[in-house]
C-alpha cells in the first residue's frame, strides 16, 4: 500500500511539472519593447486629386483598394495602381436601391479569387464584388450577398478556402450589448458558428480585438484593443502562445487602448498599436478617440523584435509585400495617404 501511495504521488508530480512546462511554453511576457525604429523623415506622401476621408486599406494583386469609413460621396471605394497611386475607378454605388450600400462597413478581400467582400450596416448584408467587374463597369451593383441579421454575425475575417471564412464575430447579448466570439463562416450556407480558442479572462469589452490570417504559416492571430494581449493560433483553432505586453489584462475600467490593426509580410506579424488612453481631450477640450502612432514587429511565435515609430497619428494600414512597404492613412498629416519602406531581416 506503502508503494502505490508513493507511486501516485509521483504520478501527480510529473502531471503538474508537464502542465508547468506546457503553460510556460505558451505564455509569454514582454515587459519591454524598447527597441525603437524612428521613420518620421521617411515617410512619403501619396498626392492624389481624389478626395476621401479615413479609409480602410486592402491589396489585390496591383490594385490598391481605398474604402471610406463613412463615404461622403455618391461611391465609397476607390481603386489605385498600387505601385504608382495613379487612380483607376470608384465603386460602390452608396444608395437604398438594388445592389447599393446603404451605410458601409469594413471591407475583406479574397486575393485568390480576386474578390472583396463590403459589409453593408445599413441593409445588414456583406455585398460581394468580384474586382474585374468593377474594372470593366464603373456603375458595377452586386447582386450576390450574405446575410448579417443574425445573433452571431462575422465582422472581420479572412478566408481559409472557397467555401470556410474565419474570423472575429459580434455576438449580439440584447438589444444594447454585444461582444465578440471567434468564429467561423461557411459561405455556401451562409451559417456561422463558434470556434477554437478565446483567452478566459479576456471578457465582456475586453474581447474586441482584431484578426488577420496566414495560410502560410498556418496560423492566425488576435490582438486585442482593451487588453496588452496577443493571441497566436494553428488553423484548427488550437492555442500556441498568448503573448503579453507590459500591462497584461490590467486594464482598470478600459481607459486604455492598445492593439489597432495587424498583418503579415514574410516571417513578421506587424501589428499597430497605441498603448495610451483610448480617450483624451484634445485643445479644444474636446473629447477625441486616440489613434496609433506605432508598430510593434513579431516573429511568428509572438517573439517581439523592435518596434517602427512613425510620428503620425494613423487609422488603417496594409502591407504592399512586393515592394517591402507600409502604406497608411495618417490623421494628422497634410496629405493624409502616405508609406514607408521597411526594413527587415
Amino acid at each position: 500500500m506503502k508503494y502505490v501511495n508513493l507511486f501516485v504521488c509521483l504520478l501527480m508530480l510529473l502531471m503538474v511539472g508537464c502542465n508547468s512546462n506546457n503553460k510556460g511554453k505558451t505564455e509569454k511576457f514582454q515587459k519591454h519593447r524598447d527597441k525603437i525604429i524612428n521613420v518620421k523623415d521617411k515617410i512619403v506622401d501619396i498626392k492624389t486629386n481624389v478626395l476621401f476621408g479615413s479609409c480602410n486599406l486592402n491589396i489585390i494583386d496591383d490594385i490598391l483598394i481605398v474604402s471610406e469609413t463613412k463615404p461622403s460621396g455618391d461611391k465609397g471605394i476607390r481603386l489605385f495602381n498600387k505601385n504608382t497611386f495613379k487612380y483607376i475607378t470608384s465603386t460602390g454605388i452608396i444608395g437604398k436601391g438594388p445592389g447599393e450600400v446603404t451605410r458601409q462597413g469594413g471591407i475583406k478581400v479574397d486575393i485568390k479569387n480576386r474578390v472583396f467582400w463590403v459589409s453593408d450596416h445599413g441593409k445588414m448584408v456583406m455585398w460581394k464584388f468580384p474586382l474585374d467587374s468593377v474594372l470593366n463597369n464603373e456603375m458595377y451593383k452586386p447582386t450576390i450577398y450574405l446575410g448579417l441579421r443574425k445573433e452571431l454575425f462575422i465582422e472581420r475575417f479572412d478566408f481559409l478556402n472557397d467555401s470556410i471564412a474565419l474570423g472575429k464575430a459580434v455576438r449580439v447579448l440584447s438589444n444594447s450589448s454585444f461582444e465578440m466570439a471567434m468564429a467561423k463562416l461557411n459561405l455556401n450556407t451562409n451559417k456561422t458558428g463558434v470556434y477554437g480558442y478565446e483567452h478566459p479572462e479576456a471578457v465582456g469589452k475586453k474581447t474586441n480585438s482584431t484578426f488577420k490570417l496566414s495560410l502560410e504559416n498556418n496560423i492566425y492571430v488576435n490582438c486585442y484593443a482593451f487588453c496588452d494581449l496577443m493571441t497566436i493560433c494553428d488553423l484548427e483553432g488550437n492555442l500556441k502562445y498568448n503573448i503579453y505586453g507590459p500591462d497584461k489584462l490590467n486594464n482598470r475600467g478600459n481607459k486604455n487602448a492598445y492593439f489597432y490593426g495587424i498583418d503579415f509580410i514574410n516571417k513578421h506579424i506587424i501589428a499597430s498599436y497605441i498603448g495610451d488612453v483610448d480617450i483624451f481631450f484634445n485643445e479644444f477640450k474636446r473629447p477625441e478617440g486616440n489613434f496609433p502612432s506605432k508598430f510593434l514587429v513579431f516573429d511568428m511565435e509572438g517573439n517581439y523584435e523592435e518596434t517602427i515609430e512613425t510620428g503620425s497619428k494613423f487609422t488603417f494600414f496594409c502591407i504592399d509585400e512586393d515592394n517591402n512597404r507600409i502604406i497608411a492613412y495618417f490623421a494628422d498629416r497634410e496629405n493624409p495617404l502616405g508609406y514607408f519602406n521597411l526594413k527587415l531581416n
